[in-house]
């Protein structure tokens, strides 16, 4: 009897139609800065944008693109001044030329079909863990999955481990039916090889995976997790799942992760869920409550990866740092995202929402698009990470006095106000953010297409509702910015209100100290 097992928490609603492939891509021009304000964070991107604490002047359309409201520049509208409000409807064709949802992926829903025949079962016991199957040898609180196949696993370890070491061309499913695995030295479940690994949550369970705190992984055979793969990992089924990660992530793979559904409660002192190649997530429920990033995507190297989709799911984040981090993009097509605490509440080089609820609180910026991190930028981030704490402190007051002259050097805005290629679009959806700083900040474009966007953010000469350093289109979105309803670009431009200080993104009496704090603290996960 062949049992069909299908992806739980389908979207009820189609996402949305991304626009048709232009033949005008974003430029993938590295920024020689970016926008940061002072706080403690861990990517290398944050560290390199530390020096632009945003522009408050912006490059923009005349009458055909929305300014923030803090107002811009005279010399931003003369630069500005040859485009007409005519090309704005176009403007958004620049957004088509990235759509996640046409990358490949490790995932395919055959990858839930099998014969409950083939299962093979694993009673985990402190007392001495079982199983008939060849494929799985067991030593001491060790269980170790040898072979590719499907295993159902219950049963409970108070200190062990589930690893999974089979040939790197077999996949290996695993079917967690009430299994409860804590490990007190590494990752509770460890794939170490396989082709794909899967975690299926039986229908009805309750599974929780733990690992210990302090611990090093050997080799870098995975990364540091409670949940931690060296290969493609896929998470399913409608099962609940806790998971903690005490020394570092949640759960972290080195590859690609799909999550297709499953009762997912996350907490984490690093990061919440990670992908390095993707995240893919078409399903699920989901309480992340992480120190660093919630949901994250880090690899900067391939143009095709470092992203993060969401197509459907309810989720409900706390993070200590942002809410989603990915190197190269994010989009959300639908689902019900709400980050109750957040430093920024999205990140990536691009941002597009297309539909769902997406309610973000953030300390720092809303929404913040800001070019991927370089490989130069890497190798000094490495570089920097290798000094010790006596020099890093040196180092610090001393970047904290160069980006203070840099800054008066460089004019209003404290930084580079250059475009630095990246893009930020909403064309549907509800959204609505609360941020301390920018609502929406982007070191390159905006486009508002769509949607019913919210924006309670800073309004001081240096932060507003909307700040981006190049063209901010305004085109059939509705948008309310500070109580304000914003029907045009016109209506943004009349909120403008001048200079406002003129000191760009980071009022005058924290742009040194913040710079040298961004800049002085940064990790990279492996």
């Amino acid at each position: 009897m062949t049992s069909q097992h299908t992806p739980e928490n389908p979207s009820t609603t189609e996402p949305a139609t991304p626009a048709p492939p232009s033949s005008a891509p974003p430029s993938t021009t590295p920024p020689p800065t970016g926008r940061r304000r002072g706080r403690s964070a861990r990517s290398v991107r944050r560290t390199m944008a530390a020096v632009a604490a945003g522009a408050a002047t912006l490059a923009l359309a005349a009458c055909g693109a929305a300014t923030a409201v803090t107002g811009a520049s005279s010399s931003s509208e003369a630069a500005a001044s040859s485009t007409s409000s005519s090309s704005t409807s176009a403007s958004n064709d620049m957004l088509s030329s990235l759509d996640l949802t046409t990358l490949d992926t490790h995932y395919d829903e055959d990858d839930l079909n099998w014969d409950e025949a083939d299962e093979q079962a694993i009673t985990l016991s402190d007392n001495g863990s079982t199983s008939d199957s060849s494929g799985v040898s067991v030593d001491g609180s060790t269980v170790t999955i040898t072979e590719g196949g499907v295993y159902r696993v219950s049963g409970s370890l108070s200190d062990g481990q589930l690893v999974v070491d089979a040939p790197d061309d077999e996949d290996v499913t695993i079917i967690l039916d009430d299994a409860s695995i804590t490990s007190s030295s590494g990752p509770g479940i460890s794939v170490t090889s396989a082709d794909e690994a899967t975690l299926y949550l039986a229908d009805g369970t309750e599974n929780s995976v733990e690992d210990g705190s302090d611990y090093e992984v050997a080799d870098d055979a995975t990364p540091v997790a409670a949940i931690a793969s060296a290969s493609d990992l896929t998470i399913s089924g409608s099962g609940a799942l806790s998971v903690t990660g005490n020394t570092n992530d949640g759960i972290s793979t080195k590859d690609g992760l799909a999550i297709v559904g499953g009762d997912l409660t996350v907490t984490a002192a690093d990061d919440g869920i990670r992908g390095k190649d993707y995240v893919d997530i078409t399903g699920g429920t989901f309480d992340i409550t992480s120190g660093g990033d919630a949901i994250k995507s880090d690899n900067y190297e391939d143009e095709d990866r470092g992203w993060v989709l969401i197509t459907a799911g309810s989720f409900t984040i706390d993070a200590g740092d942002d809410g989603i981090d990915a190197e190269q993009a994010i989009e959300v097509a639908d689902g019900t995202l709400t980050i109750e605490k957040s430093q920024e509440g999205l990140e990536a080089n691009d941002v597009m929402i297309e539909g769902g609820t997406v309610d973000i609180t953030a300390s720092d910026d809303g929404i913040n698009s800001t070019a991927a991190t370089t490989e130069e930028e890497a190798a000094a981030e490495e570089s920097s990470d290798a000094s010790s704490s006596s020099d890093s402190t040196d180092s610090t007051d001393s970047s904290s006095s160069s980006d203070s002259t840099d800054a008066q050097q460089q004019g209003p805005g404290g930084g580079s106000e250059e475009d630095d290629g990246s893009w930020l679009s909403i064309s549907g959806g509800t959204v609505t953010i609360d941020a301390d700083y920018d609502g929406l900040d982007s070191n390159g474009s905006i486009s508002l297409t769509g949607g019913d966007t919210t924006i309670t953010s800073a309004d001081n000469g240096g932060d507003s509702p909307v700040d981006a350093n190049g063209d901010v289109s305004f085109d059939g979105a509705t948008l309310t910015a500070n109580g304000t309803e914003i029907t045009s670009a016109d209506d943004l431009q009349s909120q403008a209100g001048g200079m406002g200080g003129g000191q760009g993104g980071t009022p005058p009496d924290q742009q040194s100290s913040d710079a040298g704090t961004d800049s002085a603290s940064s990790t990279t996960d492996s």
